[in-house]
């Protein structure tokens, strides 16, 4: 030690801060706005399901889904010389989807188009091809998807002996020949019916015309059929809201309809493109405070009491999308809609969770990543959340971001109450820390 020397450097003492002066808070209290938001059409061209049916729902008014597609052949349709016709079937496969109650029967009516389909590039749920008055074929079924597999429909035996006939002649040697034969079909549902919407596989046999016929051989009687498969395809959805609260929404997606307008509810119905908007009108309140930091923020959303049933069940998922004051969906790197992130840079959604203890069901969304965005930008807040039922296509083939995903191809829906309910359909649970400067 006798061998030191003071150097001159000096410690400066590390001061630590008031314990007293950090706020650790939770707060679930803050105003959550919300409205629904619809558009002028959506596209439901190309779709794996086929949705037919036709309800009337209590919120919503009249659902009602009507399918078209084009069958065609992919070689000469050729028959054996000595082949008996049997019968002309079209043949429907379910995909399993199904909402509202399939205990009640449906009618179905088959119609020939009377134009090509691939006279349009794209096809939206407004659109309609013209088809002949006269059905092919009709049936009155109770639909049973995890019994039967599949619906069979007897055709017209006039169109079928044609078919028949042409084919044993050669007359049927490539598709632009079928076509001008059978341009598409269209099943039309009851127009009195008030039952189940269903679905059925599009692509391939699981759609498809069957040529029945048999032919006599010295060891018996030798049944087939030729095969015409499914390839294109739209579902034209329609609705009728008059006498629900819906009927106030505008019919463009850049002005929402405030749920203090349409009894204190807002509305999500996937194939109609209507969604719920959430803004957080009081979030902006934390910056009075600039040192005050976003640890987890979580959106509670419960349906509507009753609004849910057996028949019209909740969504499995809803996912949330950052939009801006005109509902315009903000683009991400690859120029599709950018979804809302959580803090850890994951996209936000919520699953619907029963809690069968408390006999409560909800959403729960971690938009803690949002609200730190609100808060670490600039000026007024403009942006919010929309809700849908689906998330967007991102693949590099899809010819529109909403290209066959079930926010387009299904009828599931919901109805959020606002704050105004007696039992609340929304609530921020918010924890952020805080650091008193005075």
């Amino acid at each position: 030690m006798s061998g030191c020397e003071p150097t001159g450097d000096q410690i400066e003492a590390i001061v630590q801060p008031n314990v007293d002066d950090f706020s650790v808070v939770f707060s679930d209290t803050a105003s959550v706005s919300l409205s629904s938001v619809g558009t002028d059409s959506v596209f439901t061209g190309g779709p794996g399901r086929l949705l037919l049916g036709r309800n009337i729902d209590p919120y919503f008014g009249k659902f009602q889904a009507t399918p078209f597609f084009q069958p065609t052949i992919q070689t000469a349709l050729v028959v054996p010389e000595l082949a008996v016709y049997d019968s002309l079937v079209l043949s429907l496969r379910y995909d399993n989807y199904t909402y509202g109650d399939t205990t009640i029967a449906m009618n179905i009516a088959v119609h020939k188009l009377l134009a090509n389909m691939l006279d349009k590039n794209a096809y939206y749920n407004t659109d309609a091809t013209p088809y002949e008055a006269t059905p092919l074929g009709k049936v009155k079924v109770v639909p049973t998807p995890r019994s039967s597999g599949r619906i069979r429909i007897k055709l017209s035996d006039v169109l079928g002996k044609q078919i028949f006939s042409m084919s044993k002649n050669n007359q049927l040697p490539s598709n632009t020949e079928w076509i001008d034969l059978v341009k598409g079909l269209v099943l039309v549902p009851g127009s009195s019916d008030n039952g189940p919407l269903v679905g059925f596989r599009l692509f391939d046999d699981h759609t498809s015309i069957q040529l029945h016929y048999h032919l006599t051989e010295d060891d018996g009687v030798k049944r087939d059929s030729a095969i015409i498969k499914s390839g294109i395809g739209y579902n034209q959805i329609l609705s009728d809201r008059k006498g629900t609260q819906l009927v106030k929404l505008p019919n463009t997606k850049r002005i929402s309809l405030p749920s203090e307008q349409s009894g204190n509810m807002s509305f999500v119905q996937a194939g109609l493109g209507v969604m719920t908007r959430v803004d957080f009108p009081t979030i902006m309140d934390l910056k009075i405070n600039p040192y005050t930091v976003v640890n987890k923020a979580f959106l509670h959303v419960t349906p509507l009491a009753g609004s849910v049933t057996n028949f019209y069940r909740a969504p499995d998922t809803l996912y949330a999308y950052l939009v801006d004051k005109n509902n315009e969906y903000f683009q991400g790197s690859t120029g599709f809609p950018e979804p809302a992130r959580t803090l850890a840079g994951t996209p936000v959604f919520g699953k619907y969770q029963v809690d069968l203890l408390n006999n409560t069901a909800f959403y729960l969304f971690d938009v803690g990543g949002y609200i730190s965005s609100v808060l670490a930008a600039g000026g007024e807040n403009t942006t919010g959340l929309i809700f849908r039922t689906s998330p967007f296509n991102t693949s590099e083939t899809a010819a529109q971001p909403t290209y066959d995903t079930e926010f387009t191809k299904s009828a599931q829906r919901l109805v959020i109450g606002n704050q105004r309910q007696s039992n609340k359909g929304v609530k921020l649970q918010l924890y952020y820390t805080s650091v008193n400067t005075r």
